[in-house]
């Protein structure tokens, strides 16, 4: 795990967030990286997820794993990465010393929790991908394993 859950480090978020960048994306990027999510999820015996992926102001992928009810988890992190330009992990760590973060959490349109994460193409906000259903530091873990995985075999 990448993570800590007592260790978490704001530069490690933002520099993952530099990294796991795209020079292209599409619908069929985004399935791979469900079937990805879906896989781990599987292969570690977790609970079921729902996965949603948002581009270019649509959703292209919603997908929600046998077992698992639909919420408003999904969209609500997808706003949140989407109005912040970051991670919904990063939120929930600056919440602390952003006022605006503490408004949002406020509200039942936002998740500041982990599970939401940037889709940069060419250093430009696309989109999120967004995992909810395990406590949301593994949500969030879910999307950067998956996306650490196939970004390194492009």
């Amino acid at each position: 795990m990448l993570l800590q859950k007592d260790n978490v480090e704001l530069e490690k978020l933002l520099q993952l967030e530099q990294e796991l960048q795209f020079e292209t994306f599409d619908s069929e990027i985004a399935f791979k990286i469900a079937e990805e999510i879906k896989n781990s999820v599987s292969a570690q015996n977790l609970s079921s997820v729902g996965i949603q992926i948002y581009f270019e102001n649509k959703v292209v992928l919603h997908y929600l794993m046998v077992g698992r009810k639909e919420s408003p988890w999904l969209a609500r992190k997808t706003k949140t990465v989407m109005d912040s330009g970051h991670s919904s992990l990063y939120t929930f760590y600056m919440k602390a010393v952003n006022p605006t973060f503490v408004e949002w959490e406020k509200t039942d349109e936002y998740a500041i929790c982990g599970g939401g994460f940037p889709i940069f193409q060419n250093n430009q906000l696309k989109g999120a991908i967004c995992v909810s259903g395990l406590d949301h530091l593994a949500d969030h873990e879910l999307i950067i394993a998956a996306l650490t995985k196939l970004l390194q075999k492009g």
